[in-house]
């Protein structure tokens, strides 16, 4: 099933102020630079680039040097090479050819888990997915190795952005998330290549991060008159329990027979998905970019690390917006109550709080009390939300 776009508003539309708005701005102000933090620490964890590296003249102009050495192992004729993205690990390329751009990346990640992604972008590729297609060098390989990297041809996509604050576009961006998942069933890399996947792991997650918290306490506990420290010690022990009582939850929910059902013909999950990484193409219809991180998992992965992060903007569960995503997701790949039900319980585990509380402990970031206040305000509202909808199924 293809989306059919309609519209996207180039304009937000204008709400009426109320005396909240100053404040309810303020933090979503903060809110979206904590979520693009976050989501640009994510994937430093798996090796992405550093977003917003500046290259001196000089650097680029031996990244260019580079892609002129490496794009011999295709059969194109070049024109031009612009440098897109430029860093430590992830490098990018644009190069302008007789027949149109392409797109040459050097892949940032190990290359056990490089040939599982490649595998699986070329496999969604030639089955019809709207993903980047793989160009093949001389020697019919999806790739170019060099030293320790491999570097791959793509297909240039053309188009625009999308703004997922406004409605008719997340609408859009979720229809495309239920395809990419529709499309990637079936995939399973060659023989040989290393599977990556995060399917069924989901307790060892919960149980990492239950003892990660407590163990925060005592960094807490050696700055004593830190107001952040001060709150996490008051409330954090509230927010452990919940997510060792997640686990329990888990356990006895249909968890463990849909990730067996799931283990013979897995799901693939972007987990990077969103804005930045689809594009709303010249055709229309939405593509989905930068797959290096795909994993086998279960779908609703990828549906939670959409909704908890755009939900928790103003500190209040946003209902309105909530069922657009759910009702834009299933029009294309519905869930059954029990698949939501193990979605609504993944939810439950206080995701934001555990971020803003690594951000200070882990990384070492200057976070303010403030900021812990409104993830703990937060969690307590959308836990009991969550716990409503359980329990009216």
């Amino acid at each position: 099933m293809e989306t059919e776009f309609i519209e996207t508003p180039a304009l937000k539309e204008q709400k009426t102020p109320n005396k909240y708005d100053f404040l309810r701005e303020k933090k979503k102000v903060k809110k979206k630079a904590k979520v693009e933090k976050k989501a640009k620490e994510e994937k430093k964890e798996d090796n992405e680039e550093e977003i917003g590296f500046v290259l001196t003249p000089e650097e680029e102009a031996k990244l260019v040097k580079l892609a002129e050495y490496i794009i011999t192992s295709w059969d194109i004729a070049v024109e031009r090479i612009e440098v897109i993205q430029g860093g430590q690990m992830a490098l990018v390329w644009k190069i302008h050819t007789n027949n149109g751009p392409v797109c040459l990346k050097r892949i940032h990640r190990p290359e056990k888990k490089a040939l599982f992604s490649i595998n699986a972008q070329n496999y969604l590729a030639e089955k019809g997915g709207r993903v980047p297609g793989i160009l093949r060098n001389k020697n019919n390989d999806l790739f170019t190795k060099q030293g320790p990297f491999l570097f791959v041809l793509y297909d240039w996509i053309e188009g625009g952005v999308f703004d997922l604050a406004v409605d008719p576009d997340l609408e859009f961006v979720m229809k495309g998330l239920a395809e990419f998942h529709l499309w990637s069933e079936g995939y399973h890399p060659p023989e040989g290549i290393p599977v990556f996947k995060k399917l069924g792991r989901w307790p060892n997650h919960y149980i990492k991060r239950c003892q990660q918290m407590e163990s925060w306490k005592l960094i807490a506990q050696s700055t004593p008159d830190n107001p952040f420290s001060q709150l996490y010690l008051q409330e954090i022990d509230y927010f452990i329990e919940q997510g060792r009582q997640t686990l329990d939850r888990l356990m006895q929910s249909q968890y463990v027979p849909w990730v067996e059902a799931q283990s013979a013909n897995p799901t693939l999950c972007h987990q990077d998905y969103g804005a930045g990484n689809t594009v709303l193409g010249n055709d229309g219809k939405i593509w989905v970019i930068d797959l290096d991180t795909v994993s086998y998992d279960l779908p609703i992965r990828d549906l939670r690390k959409m909704i908890i992060p755009l939900l928790d903007t103003t500190g209040e569960w946003d209902e309105a917006r909530f069922q657009l995503m759910m009702n834009s997701y299933e029009s294309i790949n519905p869930l059954t109550p029990e698949q939501k039900e193990v979605m609504y319980i993944d939810m439950l585990f206080p995701y934001e709080m555990y971020d803003i509380a690594r951000e200070k402990f882990v990384r070492k970031t200057d976070m303010f009390a403030e900021e812990l206040a409104q993830a703990f305000e937060y969690e307590r509202i959308k836990e009991a939300k969550l716990n409503s909808m359980i329990k009216s199924k």
